[in-house]
């Protein structure tokens, strides 16, 4: 065994253990805005029924509170991504795309289509069309596209 071969290990236990610690501060962070933005969701709620005329939300509310809630499914879907890195060392790209499908689906509901420069909506719709067809094509490949991330394995 030489020397840089143990320093090498060294290194790359360190580095492991500095990406477990900032993961974990991420998720913890994460969790935090997803509970900002349900309390949020809770406020804007709880507002818009109580004034007057009451148990009425105007279109402006509902388009905030579904943007809201898009948010939170995605900052969900992110949360279970990093967990899912921390418990199985490795990222699926089926859940990375279905995030980014869910975060278009979500600018598309919320979007003003009167102020909406039209090329702006045709990249959308590029978009939208390159996602889902990856999408398609890992699902129906059936292989299993994950991302390995602990590179101690590969040093053995």
């Amino acid at each position: 065994m030489s020397i840089s071969w143990v320093v090498d290990a060294l290194l790359i236990k360190y580095i492991n253990k500095f990406q477990t610690i900032i993961i974990k501060i991420v998720m913890l962070m994460m969790a935090f805005v997803i509970l900002s933005a349900m309390l949020e969701i809770t406020w804007l709620l709880v507002t818009d029924i109580s004034t007057p005329p009451y148990f009425l939300i105007g279109v402006d509310e509902i388009l905030d509170v579904f943007a809201l809630f898009f948010l939170v499914i995605i900052g969900i879907e992110l949360l279970e991504t990093v967990k899912m890195i921390i418990m199985e060392s490795s990222m699926n790209v089926d859940v990375i795309i279905l995030v980014g499908i869910t975060a278009i689906v979500r600018k598309i509901l919320i979007i003003d289509l009167k102020n909406t420069d039209p090329l702006f909506l045709v990249g959308m719709g590029i978009l939208i069309i390159a996602l889902a067809g990856t999408y398609y094509l890992v699902v129906v490949s059936k292989k299993d596209f994950k991302c390995k991330l602990d590179i101690d394995d590969e040093m053995r």
